[in-house]
């Protein structure tokens, strides 16, 4: 069989066509000829098993372009989206970064949802001094890059798990945990925030790795049970970390789970049933639901397109902010939005955001939930949210 990486390459030589999916429901034709168009392009999976995604991130960014051109002056711009389709495979990734740009209006990136897709794509969007948001992605070495031009709303793997290991030692007062990874990047990097922040604490915790074909679990479920946690964190894809869970349990092990946002899914949690009650889990993403600032926004989405997604609140988010970036530059010139990013505070239905020299939101804050009868239910932040009334 093919190593991913030749597969990737093959994948990549016979897609040799831009996968153009989608545009802004208000036509050019509709701005005024003298009005200056700026294009919005998301990349994301809009087809395959995450195609959900990319449609939600998209309907999040078209909600915010059709809310600016229903604000906009005479002499305001105007905007428009495109969406592309990167089929969650890094190498295509890697290609519709280069056919979003042919036009030379494109002006601003949203994208991608995979981590593996966005590093891929970044050289592209770097060498073309476009600016790029990502709005969902935590892969910590997306910021590490030294690129100016790369901006990121949720918090990184590695802070999640620092937070995680916070949460574990001031609230639920754990001693002694078993730090269950995948070894993958997102599993292996919260997992090594977790691991940093207990060092200076009481906290003891044990290294529990489990290769990304899961055949070391039911070794490693026999050495947890013999070590005796009394708490248990997960790191890793909810989808293949579901599995760890009834193992840990028909083990005989009841110590509680702290689970990191691979698991933040009610259709992953239900699949799980009893096994994930009382499990806690952290995300990146506020309870909208207690935020007044929101309330306008959510009723409208869910009016127009359906239920919320995180995706969908992101890509909104997003769009929000690239929006603001260009009113207060007063340019569409990549290389000045680049810059107006970097030392601007845009207003978005999530507060304030603006971002650090590396690209990463400032104060960026990790959100904890705990599953019980069945739903999610909020529980606290990792710091003070002035906006969440609860």
């Amino acid at each position: 069989m093919p190593s991913r990486i030749h597969r990737i390459a093959f994948t990549a030589a016979i897609c040799a066509t831009a996968l153009f999916v989608r545009s802004s429901g208000l036509a050019l034709a509709d701005f005024p000829p003298y009005a200056k168009v700026v294009s919005i392009v998301v990349v994301a999976p809009l087809s395959g098993d995450q195609k959900q995604f990319g449609i939600d991130l998209s309907n999040g960014v078209q909600e915010a372009v059709d809310e600016a051109n229903d604000a906009r002056g005479i002499a305001d711009y105007g905007w428009v989206m495109h969406s592309f389709d990167d089929q969650s495979d890094p190498g295509i990734a890697q290609q519709q970064a280069q056919f979003a740009l042919v036009d030379p209006a494109t002006t601003f990136i949203i994208g991608h949802i995979g981590g593996q897709e966005t590093a891929l794509a970044l050289p592209v969007y770097h060498q073309n001094e476009v600016p790029i948001i990502i709005p969902t992605s935590p892969y910590a070495a997306l910021t590490q890059t030294g690129y100016d031009n790369v901006f990121r709303l949720c918090p990184t793997d590695v802070a999640e798990g620092r937070a995680d290991a916070r949460y574990a030692d001031r609230t639920m007062g754990s001693k002694r945990v078993a730090v269950v990874y995948e070894e993958n990047d997102y599993g292996a990097d919260a997992g090594q925030g977790f691991v940093n922040y207990t060092a200076a604490t009481k906290m003891t915790e044990k290294d529990f790795p489990l290769d990304v074909d899961f055949k070391t679990l039911k070794a490693q479920v026999a050495a947890l049970k013999d070590w005796a946690p009394d708490l248990i964190f997960l790191s890793g894809a909810g989808n293949e970390m579901q599995k760890v869970i009834p193992a840990i349990r028909a083990a005989g092990v009841t110590a509680p789970f702290l689970a990191t946002q691979g698991f933040y899914s009610d259709s992953l949690l239900k699949t799980l049933a009893a096994n994930a009650d009382g499990m806690t889990i952290s995300s990146c993403v506020p309870p909208v639901q207690f935020m007044p600032t929101a309330t306008s926004f959510v009723t409208r989405y869910q009016q127009r397109f359906g239920r919320l997604s995180s995706f969908s609140l992101f890509g909104y988010v997003a769009a929000q902010i690239e929006i603001g970036a260009a009113r207060a530059a007063h340019t569409t010139e990549r290389r000045m939005l680049d810059r107006a990013l970097s030392i601007g505070t845009f207003q978005t239905v999530l507060g304030p955001y603006s971002f650090q020299p590396n690209g990463d939101a400032l104060g960026a804050d990790i959100y904890f939930y705990q599953y019980k009868n069945s739903a999610l239910t909020y529980s606290t932040s990792e710091y003070p949210n002035p906006l969440i009334v609860h």
